[in-house]
């Protein structure tokens, strides 16, 4: 269940299935601070407030002056490890990022593509991942698993998955050409009343946790469609390259 939650006038989500973990930190960030603006990205943004609003993120949901992992995402498959936190100063690029250390945050920017927090459920590792239509048609969430598993030596049926607020289908209307790299049938929605075919990344993400051996149950997967929540979400499809982005997080605490 998503839960919303509000500290020093930011307003962010939590997973209940991720909560239980112990010593885990994660959240999706939200358009609302003291006004509807609150924007976290780009990572290497000139703007001081974008800095100044991760920083109070972070202390928001319980992670002050934890590092925070800088990804150049450009919408690929690449999983990046985080064996250190050299990628908090200069970006690394890649679209997902795994870790084990502690008192560091993995995040995600995205403002309509889809985040998926993950964390296995003694809080031994996590992953955090950007999935766009790219993304998704490139199996990065099924990448990702593997790598965690397989670098950690974690069973994938000990991994818990969120599926963060992303563009819904009712809005994500894509061509042909893109349903046809992803390749997810049961994504792809047709309908007399749509022009072109609608993609849902949360069906589409979630088949590749469960192919990848993640069990259904242990899946959370949010229904809130960015584009539709203007008073919570900032949304690329809706406002352009106005939009601000959203920031996913999740780390073990030291």
């Amino acid at each position: 269940m998503l839960q919303v939650k509000r500290q020093d006038q930011i307003t962010f989500l939590r997973v209940e299935l991720l909560d239980r973990i112990p010593n885990l930190v994660h959240a999706f960030s939200t358009r609302r601070g003291e006004r509807n603006d609150f924007s976290l990205g780009p990572a290497n943004s000139p703007n001081p407030m974008v800095q100044i609003n991760r920083a109070r993120f972070a202390a928001a949901i319980g992670a002050a002056g934890w590092p925070i992992i800088k990804l150049n995402q450009v919408h690929s498959g690449i999983v990046v490890d985080v064996d250190d936190t050299s990628a908090a100063g200069e970006a690394v690029e890649g679209d997902a990022a795994v870790t084990n250390l502690k008192g560091v945050l993995l995040g995600v920017q995205t403002a309509d593509c889809v985040p998926v927090l993950i964390a296995d459920r003694e809080g031994r590792a996590v992953a955090a991942i950007h999935a766009g239509w790219r993304g998704t048609a490139s199996r990065i969430v099924e990448a990702a698993v593997r790598r965690l598993t397989q670098k950690f030596q974690i069973d994938e049926r000990d991994l818990i998955a969120a599926i963060g607020p992303h563009i819904g289908v009712c809005c994500y209307d894509v061509g042909e050409e893109v349903a046809a790299q992803v390749n997810e049938p049961d994504a792809i929605v047709r309908m007399p009343e749509f022009e072109k075919p609608h993609l849902d990344l949360a069906v589409a993400n979630r088949a590749q946790l469960l192919r990848a051996g993640i069990p259904a149950q242990q899946i959370e997967t949010s229904l809130l469609c960015t584009k539709c929540r203007a008073d919570l979400f900032h949304s690329y499809r809706r406002d352009g390259k106005r939009m601000g982005l959203m920031l996913s997080v999740i780390g073990i605490a030291p």
